[in-house]
């Protein structure tokens, strides 16, 4: 059984997993997606770290309640990037159409 001191740790493990989703989908509702990447490298390393010594009887609530709040954050993380990889997609679009049309308009001038 995992002593208090080791119980204290992995509950501020999770507690600054937590904090850096809640930052990853702060910044992904803000469209700043270099820090969302950004947090996203400072987070897993931890949430591996965390899962390297599977979580005692005790702990095993919290922390099923922990996963489905990074679950939930992650979910709308990625729905909001899907968005925005759409945005952008149509956006290139339109501008090559614009090029597209500003060279057959050159060309039949000629």
């Amino acid at each position: 059984m995992a002593d208090s001191a080791t119980m204290n740790d992995r509950h501020a493990q999770l507690e600054v997993i937590e904090a850096l989703t809640e930052k990853m989908l702060l910044n992904a509702r803000r469209q700043q997606w270099a820090l969302v990447s950004q947090l996203e490298a400072e987070r897993d390393p931890l949430i591996y770290s965390f899962f390297e010594m599977p979580p005692s009887l005790v702990e095993a609530e919290h922390v099923a309640d922990f996963i489905r709040g990074v679950l939930v954050a992650d979910r709308e993380i990625i729905i909001l990037g899907s968005k925005e990889k759409e945005d952008v997609l149509q956006r290139s679009q339109k501008i090559n159409r614009g090029k597209e049309a500003t060279l057959a308009y050159a060309s039949s001038n000629k």
